[in-house]
């Protein structure tokens, strides 16, 4: 998806064969990654000799944890955060609301950045400017407790 936001032109159907010397990834597995995206909404397909996929909207409003979504289900980091039912100790577990918690801020972080956003390199430099800020202060706290 991100190959196909990165190199295609917008409407401009990319070949898996394409695809695959971008990537790396082999076609018969890409194959096989299409078939959830396209499900998804994500991607159009074009057969023919020109054919290949583009993306259904532009990279900017594709979200990445759609494609996640998509490509792996719901984003659950337990089993638990999937529904009461899927442990029984869930209705009385003092972990549980911290895991929900958890589990909301994945998601709100990866529906917070787009397609277009992983494929700018301004996007990553800002990205590693916070990465680092953020453990600054991890560090600073650390060093604080001791």
């Amino acid at each position: 998806m991100l190959e196909i936001a990165r190199f295609s032109e917008p409407g401009t159907p990319v070949s898996l064969a394409e695809l695959a010397a971008w990537t790396g990834i082999t076609r018969r597995y890409l194959e096989q990654l299409v078939i959830p995206m396209r499900r998804a909404g994500l991607l159009r397909g074009r057969a023919g000799r020109r054919g290949g996929y583009s993306l259904t909207r532009d990279a900017a409003d594709i979200r990445v944890g759609e494609v996640l979504a998509a490509a792996m289900g719901p984003i659950t980091l337990v089993d638990c955060v999937a529904g009461e039912g899927a442990c029984a100790r869930a209705p009385r577990c003092e972990c549980r609301p911290l895991w929900l918690l958890l589990n909301d801020r994945v998601r709100d972080l990866l529906d917070e950045h787009s397609l277009a956003d992983l494929a700018d390199p301004a996007w990553h430099r800002r990205a590693r400017v916070e990465i680092e800020r953020r453990r600054a202060r991890r560090a600073r706290a650390q060093r604080g407790k001791s």
